[in-house]
């Protein structure tokens, strides 16, 4: 809300994520257009929010002049390129997460921002998730002491009919990988909580999806992280049957600080106020 006035905003992908777009953007503003190549997608979701269906991001942004707002919520690899249409046409762009799948694209994304005095949002909501915000404060605090490893598991489930449903996923140049369109999230949250890295190296393998997804299903990446803390990730989407939801094999001591952070993540860390009483 600006000046008690609502604002009027746009929606580029109308998949499944946009319906949750959708329905945030109509609790805060107005969701004046909607645009998809899928036209049974795109009508669907205008019919919902009383919106206008566009077939084309082309026609869509020529015919919504007063559109303040886009939410970009197309495939990861047209990311880059619908944020960059949006902002030159002077809108403000809150993007999907990932924000793009490779690092020179998000810079042509910030930089296009910039020169056209627009805000670049991606979405990194699980930040705001109060568990986690508890846990940054309790890192900022200091209360832990000096952070000295952590480790990160995600171990998830998808199928070969994940993938099959989609005409997208599982695509290198469209998906991108098992850590941007499962994992972004968890990665956010590591260099959010613990800090930026410094080096890494890892190991990866197609070990359950050969011949339905064009990337890796398994990885396994130690870190050393500028801060001096060391750590690993641990990932999967072969969890067997399910995803695993469950907390971390911690010490009891150190459970309370890290509790249920988030469904889909557990979390290891080892802080020097541990060490010293163990």
């Amino acid at each position: 809300m600006t000046n008690n006035k609502k604002i009027f905003f746009g929606l580029v992908g109308c998949g499944r994520i946009a319906q949750r777009h959708a329905e945030h953007i109509t609790n805060n503003g107005i969701l004046k257009a909607v645009c998809d190549n899928d036209v049974k997608k795109a009508d669907e979701l205008a019919a919902k929010y009383n919106a206008k269906a566009y077939y084309s991001i082309e026609d869509f942004l020529n015919g919504e002049q007063e559109i303040q707002v886009l939410s970009i919520c197309s495939p990861n690899g047209l990311h880059a390129q619908h944020t960059i249409q949006a902002l030159k046409a002077k809108k403000h762009v809150v993007c999907e997460k990932p924000m793009a799948i490779t690092v020179a694209d998000c810079g042509r994304m910030i930089n296009e921002a910039e020169k056209a005095n627009r805000r670049l949002f991606i979405i990194k909501q699980n930040r705001f998730n109060p568990p986690v915000e508890a846990l940054k404060k309790v890192i900022d605090d200091g209360r832990l002491g000096k952070i000295l490893s952590v480790q990160l598991s995600c171990f998830w489930n998808r199928n070969f009919d994940y993938y099959k449903t989609s005409d997208w996923k599982g695509k290198k140049n469209m998906d991108g990988g098992t850590l941007y369109t499962q994992f972004s999230h968890f990665i956010d949250l590591l260099y959010w909580l613990i800090g930026d890295v410094k080096r890494a190296t890892g190991f990866i393998g197609n070990f359950a999806h050969e011949g339905g997804i064009e990337f890796e299903d398994t990885g396994v990446v130690a870190m050393e992280f500028y801060n001096g803390a060391i750590g690993t990730l641990n990932y999967t989407v072969n969890s067997y049957g399910k995803t695993i939801r469950e907390e971390s094999k911690m010490r009891k001591r150190m459970r309370y600080t890290i509790r249920k952070i988030l469904p889909n993540l557990t979390v290891g860390v080892v802080f020097e106020s541990f060490l010293k009483y163990k």
